[in-house]
């Protein structure tokens, strides 16, 4: 464990500077480690992630286009003929 008591004194070496210097340095000395820590936490990150598998897509089929319904328009009766099943027989009163 030789490399984390290196990296033990190397941060307190840090943390002894950054007491004895002033707020803008100490903030410097953070975000220098800060960025550090992230960069290891990145390494670890794509050593452990496993590859990831390629996923084969189904072949796409042509979608059929809807076929289009003709609309039929109702025909034009007389004017005293009944619509039949819409409307009631109409009777001609002598």
């Amino acid at each position: 464990m030789t490399a984390l008591s290196d990296i033990q004194k190397a941060l307190n070496l840090v943390c002894s500077i950054e007491k004895g210097s002033s707020a803008d340095i100490g903030l410097d000395a953070l975000a220098l480690v800060t960025a550090s820590a992230s960069e290891i936490a990145q390494d670890l990150r794509r050593q452990k992630a496993p590859k990831a598998k390629v996923k084969q897509q189904a072949p796409q089929l042509p979608i059929p286009k809807p076929k289009q319904v003709a609309v039929q328009q109702p025909s034009q009766t007389a004017p005293n003929e009944p619509n039949p099943f819409t409307e009631p027989e109409r009777v001609e009163r002598e």
